[in-house]
C-alpha cells in the first residue's frame, strides 16, 4: 500500500457515510468549543463530524489546493507541515486524526506517520477531550503505548464503506485522561483487547457515545514557509540560476511534427522513454501524467512424466498514472481483470538500460 499512498500523497478522505455514523456518537456542549483536524484535506470530514455544533474549527493541511478549499469552507486553516506548527497544551476538545498512511523518511528509525501525528497532537487535547482516529487496523498496534498512557474509554470499530474496507480502515474513539503508572498496564490491556477483538464490531452509529467538553478559542502558530512557496523562492533565486546547469542535465526539446503519423509502437517508445510525462489539462482536469514500463509474470504448472514443472511467462506492458490537482488518482493499464489478481511481488517496474 505504500506506493499507492505516495501517489495519493497520503490522502484518504473519510467516506461521507462513515462520517454520518460517527457524528451520531458525538455530543457537543452549548458553549464555545475548539476542534482540530491536523491533516484536514478539504475539511469536509471535520465539518461533517461537527455539523450543527457551536464549534470553532481549526485545521492544518500540507497540500495548497486542499488548504484553500478548507479555508473557503470557513475553517481556520494553516497551509503547512504539521511539524512546523505549534499550539498550546490542552487547547482543543475534539481531535479528528486521519493521518497519512506511510513511514517517515529519515536516516534511521523510519517511524510510522500514524504514530508521529498522534504523538504531535495528543497533548493538544484538553483533559476529557475526545479523539477520533481513522487508520488501517494493523497500524493501531504502533500507537498502543502512547494511547494507553494518555487515553481511556476505548472503542475500536471497523469501517464498512467499500473504500474504507479496501484499506482495512478502523476508527478508534477514546477520551484524553490522566493515567497513573499503577493503572497503565490495566489500561493498556483494555486497549489491546479492543483492537484485536474478534469479530471486530462495525461502526453502525448506535454505539456508546462521547461527550465533547467545552474549550476556549485556540491559538496555533506556524513557523516556516509552505513547501510550494519555498519551491517558488528557490526557482526565482540567483543561486539556483547559477547552479542549475551543474545540478541538472541539459533540457532537450523536440521541435516540429513527425513526417508521418505515429504508430502505436512509436507512441509506446515515447511513453516509456519519459517524453510524454508532464503536466496537462486545466482547471479541474489539470493533472500530472507519468508513464512507466511494468513487467507482468504469469505462473502456470505442467505435468510431464509424472513430474510437475512450474513455468513463468513474462510480459511487458505500459502503465499510465494520473494525479489530479484535487487529489484524484487514476492508473490506466491494458491488463485484463484476471491479471489484476497477480501479486504485487510479481508486478515490478522493468529495469532501465544504463
Amino acid at each position: 500500500m505504500r506506493n499507492v499512498a505516495r501517489i495519493k500523497l497520503g490522502y484518504y478522505p473519510l467516506p461521507p457515510a462513515e462520517g454520518s455514523r460517527l457524528r451520531q456518537l458525538l455530543s457537543f456542549p452549548s458553549g464555545p468549543t475548539s476542534v482540530l483536524d491536523p491533516c484536514a484535506g478539504t475539511g469536509a470530514a471535520l465539518i461533517q463530524l461537527t455539523e450543527n455544533a457551536n464549534v470553532t474549527r481549526y485545521a492544518v493541511e500540507l497540500d495548497a489546493e486542499r488548504a484553500r478549499q478548507a479555508k473557503n469552507a470557513g475553517i481556520q486553516t494553516i497551509h503547512a507541515n504539521l511539524f512546523d506548527v505549534q499550539a498550546k497544551v490542552e487547547s482543543f476538545s475534539l481531535l479528528y486524526l486521519n493521518p497519512p498512511y506511510d513511514s517517515e523518511v529519515a536516516s534511521f528509525g523510519n517511524k510510522r506517520m500514524e504514530f508521529l501525528f498522534l504523538q504531535r497532537t495528543a497533548r493538544w487535547l484538553v483533559n476529557g477531550g475526545v479523539l477520533v482516529m481513522v487508520v488501517p487496523h494493523g497500524r493501531l498496534q504502533d500507537c498502543v503505548p502512547l494511547l494507553a498512557e494518555m487515553f481511556s474509554k476505548f472503542q475500536v470499530l471497523r469501517l464498512t464503506d467499500p473504500e474504507s474496507d479496501r484499506f482495512d480502515q478502523v476508527v478508534l474513539l477514546a477520551v484524553r485522561s490522566r493515567i497513573s503508572a499503577a493503572a497503565y498496564e490495566a489500561n493498556r490491556q483494555k486497549l489491546v483487547e479492543a483492537i484485536w477483538k474478534k469479530p471486530l464490531p462495525s461502526l453502525v452509529g448506535d454505539e456508546a457515545g462521547y461527550d465533547v467538553p467545552p474549550s476556549r478559542p485556540a491559538e496555533m502558530v506556524h513557523r516556516g514557509l509552505p513547501l510550494d512557496e519555498i519551491e517558488d523562492l528557490v526557482i526565482a533565486s540567483a543561486a539556483w540560476n547559477k547552479t542549475r546547469s551543474f545540478l541538472l542535465p541539459k533540457e532537450e526539446s523536440a521541435v516540429g511534427r513527425p513526417i508521418t503519423p505515429l504508430h502505436g509502437g512509436h507512441v509506446g517508445l515515447l511513453c516509456t522513454a519519459g517524453l510524454l510525462n508532464g503536466v496537462f489539462g486545466s482547471d479541474q482536469d489539470r493533472h500530472i501524467a507519468r508513464w512507466r514500463t511494468v513487467k507482468y509474470v504469469t505462473t502456470f504448472e505442467e505435468k510431464v512424466d509424472g513430474f510437475t514443472e512450474v513455468h513463468k511467462k513474462e510480459r511487458f506492458s505500459n502503465e499510465l498514472a494520473l494525479v489530479y490537482a484535487d487529489g484524484r488518482t487514476l492508473v490506466l493499464t491494458d491488463e485484463k481483470k484476471k491479471d489484476k489478481e497477480t501479486k504485487d511481488a510479481e508486478r515490478t517496474p522493468a529495469p532501465r538500460a544504463a
